[in-house]
C-alpha cells in the first residue's frame, strides 16, 4: 500500500499568535509599528473584538488623523481562510491575495503570509512529495530503462552512484544501484528514455526536461533551506525568482506525475525492494 504522506494545513503554517493594534492607535504610529515589526498588515480591535485590519500601503508614518478607523479594511470572508485548509489551497489562495487571517474564537487566531510558504511545515510537505515521487521514478525507469547507465548521465555521476553502492554492499543493505542516483540523475534518464517521459505523462522531451528540471531546483532548494517562495510581492509571468504561481504549477506536476506512474503501475508501495 501507498505510505501516508505529511499533511500540512494553514493552521501550521500560519503564524500565530497575531499581535494586533487598538482601534485609537493613530495611523502614524500604527505604520511606524508595522514598519519596525517587518509586518505587512496586522488586525484592529476595538476592546477584545476584532474590527478590521490595516496594511502597511494604506497608512504611512505622516499620515493625519487620530484614530485607525479611516484606514480599515473590514475582515470580511475575503480575507479569512480556514485552518484546516489544505497545503494546496493554501498555495491557489495567496497566487490571488498576499495575506490571509485565520480565524479563532471572537479573535484572530493567525495570520498567514506568502513568506509563511518558507517555513518548516512547507519543506517538510515538499520534500515528502519530492522523495515519494523518487521512488515511483526509479521503479519506471527499473522497468523502462534497464540500460539507464547508457543514458547521457556523466561519468562523474555514475562514480558516485557506484561509490555509494558498493558502501551498501559492504553493510549488506544494498538495493539497485539506481537507488543511489540523486534525483537530477533520475530527470536525466527520464527525459533520454521516451517510454519513460510518455509515462509521467509528458507529451515532448522538451516538455519533460523544463518541468523535471523545475523539480530538481525545488527539491535543491527545499534541501539545502534555501527560500522556496522567492518573490513574494508579484506573481507576475516575468517576476524574478520563484514565486508562489510557481510553486503551486510545479506541485501540480508532482501530483500529476505521481498519479500518471502509480496508473501505470509504477508503485513503489507494492515492491518489496523499494525503500520505504
Amino acid at each position: 500500500m501507498p505510505r501516508n504522506l505529511y499533511d500540512c494545513t494553514a493552521t501550521e503554517l500560519a503564524t500565530q499568535p497575531v499581535e494586533h493594534l487598538p482601534h485609537d492607535t493613530p495611523p502614524s504610529d500604527a505604520a511606524a509599528w508595522l514598519d519596525t515589526n517587518g509586518y505587512d498588515a496586522a488586525p484592529v480591535y476595538r476592546g477584545d473584538d476584532p474590527v478590521g485590519f490595516v496594511h502597511i500601503d494604506d497608512i504611512t508614518t505622516d499620515t493625519n488623523g487620530d484614530a485607525l478607523n479611516d484606514h480599515l479594511t473590514p475582515l470580511t470572508i475575503d480575507h479569512l481562510i480556514s485552518g484546516d485548509a489544505a497545503f494546496t489551497t493554501v498555495l491557489s489562495a495567496l497566487i490571488e491575495t498576499p495575506f490571509y487571517f485565520l480565524g479563532g474564537h471572537n479573535n484572530v487566531s493567525g495570520i498567514l503570509t506568502r513568506a509563511d510558504l518558507n517555513t518548516a511545515p512547507a519543506r517538510i510537505y515538499l520534500f515528502d512529495r519530492i522523495t515519494y515521487l523518487e521512488e515511483h521514478l526509479r521503479e519506471l525507469i527499473l522497468s523502462e530503462a534497464p540500460d539507464w547507465k547508457d543514458t547521457p548521465i556523466t561519468r562523474d555521476e555514475l562514480e558516485a552512484i557506484e561509490d555509494r553502492h558498493a558502501d551498501a554492499q559492504a553493510a549488506n543493505v544494498a538495493l539497485d544501484e539506481i537507488h543511489y542516483a540523486q534525483f537530477s540523475t533520475l530527470a536525466t534518464v527520464v527525459t533520454s528514455v521516451e517510454a519513460c517521459w510518455q509515462t509521467c505523462g509528458f507529451t515532448t522531451k522538451g516538455a519533460a526536461d523544463t518541468a523535471l528540471h523545475e523539480i530538481t531546483d525545488l527539491r535543491n532548494d527545499v534541501a539545502h533551506a534555501n527560500l522556496l517562495v522567492e518573490n513574494t510581492e508579484s506573481n507576475e509571468f516575468l517576476s524574478s525568482g520563484r514565486t508562489t504561481e510557481n510553486l503551486y504549477t510545479t506541485l501540480e506536476t508532482i501530483h500529476d506525475v505521481l498519479t500518471n506512474l502509480q496508473n501505470a503501475g509504477y508503485d513503489p508501495g507494492t515492491t518489496s525492494e523499494s525503500p520505504v
